[in-house]
């Protein structure tokens, strides 16, 4: 049955979140990703035969009735595997075995349109939920693209749960978004660091926000440096770890009442040498990695990308669980230094 509760949210304060009935959700079957590759190509390129064909005046109705099947056969393969529908089961069950609440109805994103009558299908462009605008308006600086620190990032659901180690709230947003790299010119882009290797692959993002049991006074930002920040540019908080100071881009402003001049002063107390060295690991581990602390609550991100046999549901799903423990472990690691 269909469970809701209140839980603690970062964005919202509190939110009544519906965990969907698993018995709702239409289950799907699961296709090689080779065919999901192919019907689609195979779609557009009896599409150019169809344009050829009316151009040079022949075969265009053996080309029509070719594109029609290739199309029909597409849309039926999407239909049949309903990716969505089985991504949402195993969200939900991962959700109810740990006692968390999930949904990606908040997430989803819609179609809109200019409204011009017969050209509102061509300029129909996907819409950002209400609720992804008040995540991003929360932590830019976690969300937003920025070249040589994060891919933009969608989510498409979240979890709420509480701590098993103190029982304090936390958030979670997911996303997943495919990758094609068949022709991709760097090699690089068809590995992934767990040993996969092809040209198709998932783009994983992870958005996460943990209640402090104190106000710390100040909004703390960590995110990776990148080369627009080098040289005379380098003008960040600056710790004593040089590698640190190397892999991150620190900043921080004032929260609350809290004088602006101790700022920076207030961000190393937060950065101590443990808190350095565990956001090291991480970065080795993942992607791209980052964290603001806004006064009581504090915030995580993390990117990663998984190809070939590594990018297959299962597997990502599997990937997903250890990256959720890796955040879980982290977020306490570095909760204890900030308090």
């Amino acid at each position: 049955m269909t469970a809701t509760e209140t839980r603690w949210d970062p964005i919202a304060g509190s939110l009544a979140v519906e965990t969907p009935d698993i018995r709702s959700i239409r289950k799907g079957i699961a296709l090689p990703p080779l065919v999901m590759r192919i019907l689609p190509l195979v779609a557009i390129a009896s599409m150019g035969w169809t344009v050829v064909a009316a151009v040079l005046g022949t075969g265009v109705v053996l080309a029509i009735v070719v594109t029609t099947a290739a199309f029909g056969a597409f849309f039926l393969a999407s239909h049949l595997e309903n990716e969505e529908g089985r991504e949402t089961l195993r969200r939900v069950r991962l959700a109810r075995e740990r006692g968390w609440s999930y949904t990606g109805e908040k997430m989803k994103t819609v179609l809109a349109s200019d409204s011009r009558g017969i050209d509102a299908w061509s300029t129909a462009r996907p819409a950002e939920t209400a609720r992804m605008r008040q995540v991003r308006e929360a932590v830019p600086e976690l969300v937003d693209l920025r070249v040589g620190a994060f891919t933009g990032s969608d989510f498409d659901g979240e979890f709420w749960g509480l701590s098993r180690e103190d029982g304090l709230p936390f958030w979670v947003a997911i996303g997943t978004m495919a990758m094609d790299a068949a022709l991709a010119a760097d090699q690089g882009l068809r590995r992934d660091a767990y040993g996969g290797r092809g040209g198709f692959g998932v783009l994983i993002s992870l958005l996460g926000a943990y209640r402090l049991d104190r106000k710390t006074g100040v909004r703390a930002i960590v995110q990776p440096e990148n080369v627009f920040n080098l040289g005379p540019l380098d003008r960040d908080i600056k710790t004593e770890s040089a590698a640190f100071n190397e892999a991150f881009r620190i900043a921080g402003r004032a929260a609350g009442d809290r004088p602006a001049e101790t700022v920076e002063l207030d961000v190393l107390r937060i950065l101590t040498p443990a808190t350095q060295a565990t956001l090291l690991d991480l970065m080795e581990r993942y992607r791209a990695l980052g964290f603001v602390i806004d006064d009581d609550v504090l915030y995580f991100t993390a990117q990663d990308r998984l190809v070939g046999a590594n990018a297959r549901p299962d597997a990502v799903d599997r990937h997903i669980c250890q990256v959720l423990e890796d955040f879980e472990r982290a977020k306490f690691s570095l909760k204890r230094y900030v308090e």
